[in-house]
């Protein structure tokens, strides 16, 4: 390498050379002639296919010419690269000083990085990237480089076809798999559907099912009761036992002998042939002459739905009076249609008128007789301990308050004892509550997946049990705020969306012909939505995510020594996330045939929400024992039945008498600041 670097191109020309590059022809100037006959160390590596540093190294090594050109780039004449070319022995002596990459080593000896490294470390050379002359011929290694990179060529391209030839492999198989499971869900829906229940086929021929259609007080359930009454026998079917309890009492004390079913109680009355059930627990063998089917509505529940289906499609008395809003009525008689089950329609009005407010309440100026309406159990809490700050006496009702609490705070608000209910959608449903007005505190509500808008069927259902027929001259409902009580308006007035669908569950049978766990045979279930296809625009499968979950509790050899009919009614006990653990304790002690444990225990005394909470899931554990203990299967394993049944009712009253005594119902540390 020359030490001057030159001023121009034309005094350089002579260290260029003759021969041209391949890739250039000869140029008009001399620089263009310089640059076609010579190569700058990056342009020469590339040409020899070895690294700058290895170029590099050749021309310190003597074995290489340089020279600068006025760009004060370093060149190489392309005559020497084209003779390195041509002169294999010439090429080694070069490559000696290339860097190896161990990925290449590994591939020529077809090992994984990790065996090369170490056979290189071993060996004493660079364990990162070693020189072509220290791992030349090593472990059968070629004896120059270009044969060493034809080999790990090779071996690449050889290892890339099979790597291909595997995956087509794999997506064969998969399509095959998935072509063989498609099949196969083709033969176990097609076997489903032919055990799916043949209700067109049961005989309807004195039946008549009389479809009592209205909003919220219109009476419907009046009437529908006063024909019950009068055939004597049959069955009123409720959507939750605080509507059975008061069905059971309503008909009792009109001298009407009435039983009580539910799943966690039974109270059975002299002389009585008409029972007041939970839905769950009806039996379509023993149905009596008419049969009142309550909040029809609720067939659409993705939950709970399938009781509704099961009794208006099984249930054979020769009345059958089913009680529904304007929104379920189309549904319900394409679901009679295709049962061959004959329909009337009675259609009740409003006993009493009922209007939107024309300006927002104040909340602290509440009138009296108003159903305060809020969304979580939380907050309404939050605004009982509010209300009653300004000297308000408040009732609360919200969905997990023990049912036997939330009769006892309606009827205290029904009797006038206290000037508002707060309350959740909870009071919509199976509550007879005599309320002048209904506030709406919010008009969100988270549904399980999102927060989002009311609907309008839901601010009807709630907003009309605002001036109850015989209590009150009217109605009202509105909001605390202007922009609530707008969409209120819009909303009350507004259409609501029709049912589309009702819900069926699976059938031991069903659940038989499915292969897999407990669990898998739910799942299965549920996705394969093995409806008749003259079905299809009428029904969809219960969700089963609670279910799921239990039986996923479960092995198989539990699974198997319950046996699935015991299995399958023990995941449909009535659980929710905080009540699993007592509900698997109990199910371990059924499955080894031991008595089940007593449920929690609640503290003495409620002082704040966690204590209410707490005492809450304790009365939802024991409704897990009571629910288990009124099933066949398992009765004989519930010897503390009765002393569940009156901890039950204690634990009730100490919340009752919490909410009574107006204790600040939230976290204590909050009321300490």
């Amino acid at each position: 390498m020359t030490d001057n670097t030159p001023d121009n191109w034309q005094e350089i020309l002579d260290d260029a050379g003759e021969t041209l590059r391949p890739d250039k022809d000869d140029g008009e100037n001399a620089k263009q002639q310089v640059i076609a006959r010579s190569y700058t160390i990056n342009r020469a590596r590339r040409r020899l296919n070895l690294h700058s540093a290895t170029v590099a190294s050749a021309v310190k090594r003597g074995l290489l010419t340089s020279f600068v050109d006025p760009d004060n780039h370093e060149r190489i004449p392309a005559e020497e690269i084209e003779a390195v070319l041509e002169q294999p022995e010439l090429y080694e002596q070069i490559a000696e000083m290339e860097r190896i990459a161990i990925r290449d080593i590994a591939e020529a000896l077809g090992v994984r990085t990790n065996i090369a490294r170490q056979k290189i470390q071993k060996a004493g050379f660079d364990r990162n990237k070693p020189y072509w002359q220290n791992i030349r011929e090593q472990w059968d290694l070629p004896d120059t480089l270009r044969a060493f990179r034809r080999l790990v060529n090779e071996n690449r391209d050889e290892r890339k076809k099979q790597r291909r030839q595997e995956r087509q492999t794999q997506r064969d198989n998969k399509r095959q798999k998935r072509e063989a499971e498609r099949q196969r869900r083709a033969e176990l829906r097609a076997q489903l559907v032919a055990s799916f229940p043949a209700w067109a086929e049961l005989d309807r021929s004195r039946q008549m099912m009389m479809l009592h259609i209205g909003p919220p007080n219109s009476g419907k359930t009046h009437d529908a009761l006063l024909r019950l009454g009068e055939a004597g026998s049959g069955w009123y079917l409720a959507p939750l036992r605080l509507l059975a309890w008061e069905v059971f009492d309503r008909l009792n004390q009109r001298g009407v002998p009435c039983n009580l079913l539910t799943g966690e109680e039974r109270i059975d009355v002299e002389g009585a042939e008409i029972t007041a059930a939970t839905i769950e627990m009806f039996n379509p063998q023993q149905h009596g002459d008419v049969v009142i089917i309550d909040e029809a509505q609720m067939l659409a529940d993705p939950d709970r739905g399938w009781a509704w289906t099961r009794a208006m499609m099984q249930c054979l008395a020769p009345e059958m009076h089913v009680i529904a809003p304007q929104t379920a009525e189309t549904l319900i008689i394409q679901m009679a249609k295709a049962a061959n089950i004959p329909v009337g329609t009675v259609e009740h009005q409003r006993l009493s008128p009922i209007q939107v407010a024309k300006y927002p309440w104040s909340l602290q100026h509440l009138p009296e007789r108003t159903i305060l309406v809020a969304f979580s159990r939380k907050k309404v809490l939050e605004l009982k301990t509010r209300l009653e700050g300004w000297g308000r006496s408040v009732s609360v009702v919200y969905g997990s308050l023990p049912p036997e609490v939330r009769r006892k705070q309606a009827e205290r608000f029904a009797a006038g004892e206290t000037e508002i209910c707060v309350a959740t959608d909870a009071v919509g449903m199976g509550l007879n509550l005599p309320a002048d007005n209904v506030c709406f505190w919010e008009i969100e509500k988270y549904d399980g997946r999102s927060i989002r808008l009311l609907q309008p069927s839901e601010i009807q259902q709630i907003g009309g049990r605002a001036g109850r027929y015989g209590f009150s001259e009217g109605g009202e409902v509105g909001a605390t705020r202007k922009g609530d009580l707008k969409i209120i308006r819009q909303l009350f007035y507004a259409d609501a969306k029709e049912l589309d669908y009702a819900r069926v569950a699976p059938s031991v049978d069903d659940l038989t012909l499915i292969p897999g766990s407990l669990a898998q045979r739910l799942d299965e279930w549920s996705q394969l939505q093995s409806i008749p296809e003259d079905l299809r625009r009428l029904i969809k499968t219960a969700e089963m995510a609670e279910r799921i979950e239990l039986a996923q509790m479960l092995t198989n050899k539990q699974v198997a020594k319950l046996g699935l009919p015991g299995a399958v009614q023990l995941v449909n006990a009535p659980t929710r996330k905080s009540t699993r653990d007592f509900w698997y304790d109990c199910a371990k002690a059924l499955i080894d045939e031991f008595p089940m444990p007593l449920p929690p225990c609640p503290p003495d005394e409620i002082l704040d929400t966690e204590d209410l909470d707490y005492t809450e899931m304790c009365i939802a554990c024991a409704d897990i024992y009571l629910w288990l203990a009124h099933r066949r299967e398992f009765n004989a394993y519930a010897e503390h039945m009765e002393a569940v049944q009156k901890d039950r009712r204690g634990w009730g009253d100490m919340i009752d008498e919490a909410l009574i005594n107006k204790i600040r119902m939230m976290y204590r540390d909050k009321w300490r600041n």
